[in-house]
């Protein structure tokens, strides 16, 4: 016997992605879904102590408003501002992201993690630094 999803809520899948194939009732054509222009930098090589930062473009595909939840750094030593929390349909928005090199040395790899309504709830981005 197949049970089938109820209350118009769309179905997961294991890792917690909506899957668009699946909506269940008026659900089946809105969604929204975060799009990254790029989804890594390399900052090349800094001298320990240097602040540098980088502006993620990112852009909402859907058909309604994208709406970012939080913003999570994997390190204290990367600070994430984005510049909208709500993100209309093919509208964009900007995530900058500081990285502090203080205490660090040798190559760094810090990810940073958008959590939305989007069908893809949570979506990273990458930075690279050589720290000297």
């Amino acid at each position: 016997m197949a049970i089938a999803p109820s209350c118009n809520h769309p179905v997961k899948d294991d890792d917690g992605r909506l899957k668009k194939s699946e909506y269940v009732g008026d659900a089946k054509d809105k969604y929204a879904n975060l799009e990254y222009v790029e989804d890594f930098h390399d900052f090349g090589t800094v001298k320990q102590g240097e602040i540098v930062s980088y502006a993620f473009t990112f852009r909402n595909t859907g058909n309604i408003p994208l709406v970012v939840k939080d913003v999570i750094a994997g390190c204290g030593c990367t600070k994430p501002t984005v510049s909208a929390k709500i993100v209309k349909p093919n509208e964009q928005a900007i995530m900058e992201v500081a990285f502090n090199s203080q205490g660090w040395q040798g190559v760094q790899y810090k990810t940073i993690t958008i959590h939305s309504n989007g069908i893809y709830p949570k979506k990273s981005v990458t930075i690279k630094v050589n720290v000297i």
